[in-house]
């Protein structure tokens, strides 16, 4: 009988072992699965996310129009002098919207540079003149978008 208890609990303990690493190895399955997935989950929804913020910079040197900006200049005998001015400006290494987010201070900049001039320095070669000042002045405020050129496409001076 003793060796019939013996053979009996023999049989007994393998499949005891046998479930422990079935259910160990269907575990470790399990977890491998599970890390997979969220892998490939994380993967696909943080690319998206990603793409979607990250603007557009066009390489390309593209035009922005600045509205009509109409302004008095200095004048020493009391009559008034104005000046209507229409430009646009030649961008590049940005977007369109991040130009166009700047455009009150470019605004700003014609209005008092052209405020502070006279209807003398607007003569002759003052036309030259105030685009490279204007020019200077608006590299500076749109600091890292490069502004290649100011066009003129209207002056009227009356």
């Amino acid at each position: 009988m003793a060796e019939e208890a013996e053979t009996a609990g023999a049989e007994a303990s393998p499949p005891k072992k046998s479930k422990k690493k079935l259910v160990m190895l269907g575990g470790a399955l399990l977890g491998i699965i599970l890390l997979g997935g969220g892998g490939w989950y994380y993967k696909q929804h943080s690319a998206h996310a990603v793409k979607e913020n990250v603007p557009v910079v066009q390489e390309e040197p593209f035009l922005v129009d600045i509205p009509t900006v109409i302004s008095n200049l200095e004048s020493s005998s009391g009559r008034p002098v104005f000046v209507k001015l229409t430009a646009k400006l030649q961008v590049r290494g940005a977007t369109v919207q991040q130009v166009t987010s700047q455009m009150p201070e470019i605004q700003n900049i014609f209005q008092s540079y052209l405020h502070e001039s006279s209807q003398a320095d607007l003569n002759g070669n003052g036309i030259y003149r105030l685009r490279e000042a204007l020019l200077a002045r608006i590299a500076v405020q749109l600091a890292p978008i490069e502004v290649r050129d100011v066009l003129f496409t209207e002056l009227l001076i009356q």
